[in-house]
């Protein structure tokens, strides 16, 4: 499965939203679902995921599916 993919499943289960909702040009806020405890939530478990840690800075920047998945791509632990 390519980690793009694995984004998609990861903040739809986050979120509590389907996988199909899941786009590249959905951000925080768009969604209900996406508020700021799901934000933190969702950070919290790309950091698992991922085997990293995700400061403040970077944490308010990745506020897109987008930036989301290009992050997790330039992973060493996120690549396939």
């Amino acid at each position: 499965m390519q980690i793009e993919d694995l984004v998609g499943k990861l903040i739809a289960g986050t979120l509590g939203i389907s996988v199909q909702s899941v786009h590249d040009d959905l951000a925080f806020s768009d969604i209900a679902e996406w508020d700021s405890l799901n934000h933190v939530n969702l950070m919290i478990a790309l950091e698992q995921m991922l085997n990293i840690e995700i400061g403040e800075e970077l944490m308010v920047e990745l506020t897109s599916v987008r930036a989301i998945r290009a992050f997790a791509a330039q992973q060493p632990a996120g690549r396939p």
